[in-house]
């Protein structure tokens, strides 16, 4: 059989990969050789149970890579072109490890590190990765430009791939699962009779790799397989064939079971539809039922939560010339003890909005997110900051009758990062973007009692774009 026929049952799920590497313009930083504990065993990491063990002060700087505003600039328009075809977003794929970014001397644990990176700029380590985790010192990656941090994440990313041949089917499918709850984790890998070869290569490594906390740290050979991969795409550029990247990963010594599996996540809307005048009037009326109640503000990248208070008002105004009444919405939200609002907004009661469906990961209950329109921002300048809200609702049955209820308030922070003027239509442009996070005040919050849905929006709000008030 052709031996890249073989491979091409991988293809869809390795596009997430493709995407984030094609992106690279050249290496900016070098790998080295990690030391590795006394003997021959290797580096000892962290077992599976261990994964998420981290001090209170290590804790503060988790982050989720892709809400660098360098992966923003350089790779987020990649992945909205090349996720469309990915059976698993590559988000999916980041998570697997858990990243953190802070000042870290990542020289004290080189001996449970399976992989080191230096930058360029220092002579101090940039990187290291244990089986579970990705380390980067805050004070040398933030020398780097934002195309080189960058180049940077996408680096580790890569690694991180690599190293999961370390771990056993057992030991990835227990990862998966983790990460992914919801998931079935299956190898993608054909048994029929022209593919009797892969599902043997399958079988051996079944047979070969054990569970064990000592992993095999790369060598100079690792690394430069690495590098050979990132070589190759550079020059096919725009006539790379996705099956002839995989059978090069492969052979390159990238564990083929990463682009094999499918990971359930929240992912995209099941399918858009519209809410009728009837439903959107219920809500309105609910959310307006908050006023004067306690309720819980979820924090959702700062894994939080506080005890919130609500405050919120229905008026009607008169539209200027038309002679008619528009309903507004006004909600205010402060935690319980605290002096500062942490939200206040009026949106529009609008009429046949268009909504989005999603299952939720744990319990597989349908939800809604309503989408609300705000009052037009009065500062219109790139830097600007604004929040886009949606009423998170379900459809329940009360006396025998399907109703639709709500369930909290989801508030996105963004920022405006373009402005222009549309002078056919006399109107101001605006682009914006997921703000960064910095504290509370630019956070994702979920107003709501129950944190039943919490990970499911977590999920989904990694690919929601706040669209700015600029009308």
């Amino acid at each position: 059989m052709d031996s890249k026929r073989r491979y091409l049952h991988l293809i869809p799920s390795a596009l997430v990969v493709t995407s984030l590497i094609l992106s690279a313009c050249q290496e900016t930083s070098h790998q080295v050789t990690p030391r590795v504990a006394s003997g021959n065993k290797g580096a000892r990491t962290e077992s599976m149970a261990e994964r998420n063990k981290l001090s209170k002060d290590q804790q503060r700087y988790v982050i989720n890579p892709t809400e660098l505003a360098s992966y923003k600039t350089h790779l987020a328009a990649i992945f909205d072109s090349m996720s469309e075809d990915a059976l698993t977003p590559w988000s999916a794929l980041f998570k697997l490890k858990v990243w953190v970014l802070g000042p870290v001397d990542l020289k004290k644990e080189a001996s449970s590190s399976v992989a080191i990176t230096y930058s360029e700029v220092s002579t101090q380590p940039m990187a290291r990765q244990t089986q579970y985790q990705v380390w980067f010192d805050s004070r040398v990656f933030e020398k780097l430009n934002d195309k080189d941090k960058a180049e940077s994440i996408l680096e580790g990313f890569l690694t991180s791939l690599y190293t999961f041949k370390n771990l056993s089917n057992n030991e990835l499918c227990d990862l998966v699962k983790e990460t992914h709850p919801g998931s079935e984790c299956t190898l993608s890998i054909s048994k029929g009779a022209d593919d009797e070869k892969m599902v043997q290569k399958a079988k051996a490594v079944k047979r070969t790799l054990t569970p064990t906390v000592y992993r095999k740290a790369l060598v100079q050979e690792d690394y430069n397989n690495i590098r050979r991969v990132k070589a190759y795409i550079l020059q096919q550029g725009g006539n790379l064939r996705h099956a002839d990247l995989i059978v090069k990963m492969t052979e390159s010594g990238f564990d083929e079971r990463v682009f094999s599996l499918k990971m359930k996540t929240a992912g995209e809307a099941k399918d858009p539809s519209i809410m009728e005048d009837e439903a959107i009037e219920s809500l309105f009326a609910q959310a307006k039922a908050l006023d004067k109640t306690q309720t819980v503000c979820h924090y959702l990248q700062l894994a939080t939560q506080a005890g919130c208070e609500v405050a919120a008002q229905r008026t009607r105004e008169e539209v200027p010339g038309s002679g008619m009444q528009q309903v507004l919405l006004s909600l205010t939200v402060k935690e319980s003890e605290a002096k500062d609002v942490l939200l206040s907004e009026v949106v529009y009661q609008v009429p046949k909005i268009k909504v989005a469906k999603y299952s939720d990961l744990a319990t597989k209950e349908e939800f809604f997110l309503v989408p609300l329109t705000g009052v037009s921002m009065n500062e219109r300048v790139v830097g600007a900051s604004y929040r886009m809200n949606y009423l998170l609702a379900v459809k329940a049955v009360v006396n025998k009758t399907e109703v639709i209820k709500l369930e909290g308030v989801l508030s996105v922070p963004g920022i405006v990062t373009k402005v222009t003027q549309d002078e056919s239509k006399g109107k101001v442009l605006c682009e914006g973007a997921m703000a960064t996070l910095k504290d509370k005040s630019t956070d994702v919050v979920v107003i709501a009692k129950s944190d039943k849905y919490l990970g499911s929006l977590k999920e989904i709000m990694k690919g929601l774009s706040p669209i700015p008030p600029c009308w």
